[in-house]
């Protein structure tokens, strides 16, 4: 639907910075060349994009695949403060840190889980990063030099994986020889679980050696009655380990003469409990050795190649590509426990609702991020929504097991799904897919129906932003319905019921009217005529606006077109000084509400599909550094800074990605690039 997907807009004919070369075939062939630069990671064989990434030293940099998430790597000295796995039992985060108790506040003062570390010649041991910069706008590499040694540390959570590994690069730039001491401390200091706000388990934690047939690896383990999650640590390339208390030092040593190369891989596998958790630090430790770790990253570089995207301007390339795929996997992951697929808000505590699931958040916002880069991820997606998610679908929010969170009534919450169902359906035209799911879609739209009201008009107990409100009769939520039951109407003629069809197609008749009917009036303060009120309550209108489900999205639903003159009047007014979070005449402001007062992101996405608020949003886009680059929930409308308490909003970061994509987009490159390992198999 044209209206849906905004007015497309292509670039001229620029070269991509994507462009892929073949890949290395060989270990040595893409071991560190002694000529690096001084402000830039040496050219990796068969490098694509290689883009710097600009941070504040107190920032943190976030990767991770499905079964383990690294969302706090401090910019300053590259250490991991903490990382996490899903748990179905625990409802949510179990997050490994370096401290025994929960500490809130900023990275920099935490005892990191993972703390990398160089000493050269009778130095004491420590890192400061100089630069970063990501590879395919997902992988971290953090540079730095001391006394001539320039070192590389790349993190990677490899997709099939129950693990990430650390690569680290040395090479002496100097022209005398250099003992360079290097390694990884680990610090088991705690297990936390997360469901919005942290809190401590309480259990005895435990290191010891991995049994002799696994080389080099210290097993760390939570034990209550018995062991309930381990994670293990692999130092394949460094014989020398230590500990002290809670942590534990992997040590390399070596004599680097002018020119001399030497680098290791550091391996963080998790599991069950001590076997699963040796054995998957295992198997990634096999395929570095047997294919060695350049083949194995070039693997991952030439999956997510298939999933980057450009959009002709190389300063919006990496902020989409980087936040679609941070929503891929800090807003959908498998649990450890039982290898189900969900969805959440994010996997970064740095949100402050991380770890449960909204349908909003998940099928308007994330979904079509997926859709975007990835049709059978997105599957799982709706399959999570229309399956262990189906029995409360239009409460509030829920655990990852779809059991009740925060009760209450939410009409998008409830029509979410059904408009996700339509996407993936005019996406992939699978009929099959849709067939299976009839029973789902029956029970979203019979929940629907259950909230009819007042003048043909459909309640909610609370708004978009998740709050009670007195005017429970909402316009946008009335527009999302009405969305639901356009979409409906061409999925049952899709399944041959004309009658359901027909029915759904004379329900959004008769609720647009409704809408224009009660909820288009004067009386809003300052604006020249009729516009569309926030809600009503039966008796009172209230004007006002939500970001989450704003006013101004009802040209994109296709509800009304942007020339539309209510439409006019309700923009010009949500603009005006009138509307007491218009932020009008700030150099970054765009119109925001009582609970996010600032410039938010819903409001930048939406703004983009506006002829008349485009130009204002891609201002912003360019000016934000977000929070390090990934989305957050608000920025300052007078400086573009993110605001704190909103970061990492995985769900959300896919929203405003997908959105510029809808509008911008076209694959990097057609095909994947061919690497060495596609000959002989894949590791």
């Amino acid at each position: 639907m044209a209206d849906e997907r905004g007015e497309r807009r292509r670039a001229g004919s620029c070269l991509s910075r994507f462009r892929r070369l073949i890949m290395a075939t060989t270990l040595a062939a893409a071991m560190l060349m002694p000529a690096w630069g001084a402000d830039a990671p040496a050219p990796v064989a068969g490098a694509g994009a290689m883009t710097p990434l600009v941070l504040a030293p107190d920032a943190v940099v976030a990767t991770g695949n499905d079964w383990i998430a690294l969302p706090e790597i401090r910019a300053g000295d590259g250490a991991i403060v903490s990382f996490n796995v899903l748990s179905m039992h625990d409802r949510g985060l179990l997050q490994v840190q370096g401290s025994p108790k929960v500490e809130t506040g900023p990275e920099a003062g935490r005892v990191p889980a993972l703390a990398p570390w160089i000493a050269v010649g009778s130095a004491q041991p420590g890192l400061h990063v100089d630069a970063w910069h990501l590879l395919d706008d997902w992988i971290p590499v953090a540079t730095t030099t001391t006394d001539n040694v320039r070192a590389r540390l790349t993190y990677v959570a490899s997709r099939h994986a129950r693990a990430a590994w650390i690569r680290m690069q040395l090479v002496n730039q100097g022209t005398s020889p250099r003992t360079v001491r290097f390694g990884l401390t680990a610090n088991w200091g705690g297990l936390v679980r997360v469901i919005y706000a942290p809190s401590v388990i309480r259990g005895q934690r435990e290191q010891a050696a991995a049994p002799a047939w696994i080389k080099r690896t210290q097993v760390f383990s939570f034990i209550e009655n018995e062991t309930t999650f381990a994670w293990a640590l692999g130092h394949p390339d460094c014989g020398d380990a230590s500990r002290s208390g809670d942590a534990f030092t992997a040590t390399c040593q070596r004599v680097l003469a002018p020119g001399q190369e030497v680098a290791a891989n550091f391996i963080v596998a998790v599991g069950l409990e001590e076997s699963s958790a040796e054995y998957s630090e295992r198997v990634l430790a096999a395929h570095l050795a047997e294919w060695g770790d350049q083949a194995v990253l070039d693997g991952e570089r030439a999956w997510l190649a298939q999933r980057l995207r450009t959009t002709g301007d190389p300063a919006l390339d990496q902020l989409v590509n980087r936040n679609l795929l941070f929503s891929s996997y800090f807003a959908w992951g498998r649990t450890l426990d039982t290898e189900q697929f969900v969805g959440f808000t994010s996997r970064s505590p740095r949100y402050y609702v991380s770890a449960a699931y909204w349908d909003r958040d998940a099928m308007l916002w994330s979904f079509p991020a997926l859709l975007e880069t990835d049709v059978t991820r997105a599957r799982d997606a709706l399959d999570v929504a229309l399956g262990i998610q189906l029995r409360n679908a239009g409460t509030h929010s829920r655990y990852i097991d779809g059991v009740t969170l925060e009760p209450g009534y939410e009409l998008d919450e409830n029509a979410a799904p059904v408009i996700a169902l339509a996407r993936y359906w005019r996406k992939t035209h699978d009929l099959a897919y849709l067939k299976q799911h009839r029973p789902a879609l029956d029970a979203l739209l019979a929940g629907i129906a259950g909230h009819r009201g007042r003048a043909g008009l459909y309640r909610t107990e609370q708004d978009a932003q998740d709050e009670n409100r007195r005017a429970i009769y909402e316009t946008y939520d009335n527009a999302l319905v009405w969305r639901a039951f356009k979409d409906a109407a061409t999925l049952y003629r899709t399944l041959g019921d004309t009658t359901a069809a027909s029915r759904y197609d004379e329900e959004a008749r008769q609720l647009r009217r409704a809408v224009m009917q009660h909820l288009v009036a004067t009386g809003a303060p300052g604006a020249d005529g009729p516009i569309f009120a926030f809600g009503w309550d039966g008796e009172r209108l209230e004007f006002d606006d939500v970001p989450p489900g704003s006013l101004l999205r009802l040209p994109a639903l296709g509800f009304v077109g942007q020339r539309d003159p209510v439409f006019v009047r309700t923009y010009a007014w949500l603009h005006s000084p009138h509307f007491a979070h218009s932020n009008a005449g700030k150099p970054y402001g765009l119109p925001g509400s009582y609970r996010v007062p600032y410039t938010t992101v819903w409001s930048i996405a939406d703004h983009l599909r506006l002829d008349a608020g485009r130009a204002q949003a891609l201002k912003i886009l360019r000016a934000s550094a977000w929070d390090g680059g990934i989305v957050s929930e608000q920025v300052d409308p007078v400086t573009a800074a993110s605001i704190p308490g909103g970061g990492a909003f995985a769900t959300a970061a896919g929203y405003l990605a997908a959105t510029v994509c809808d509008l911008y987009c076209r694959p990097a490159r057609k095909t994947p690039p061919k690497t060495a390992t596609d000959e002989g198999g894949r590791p």
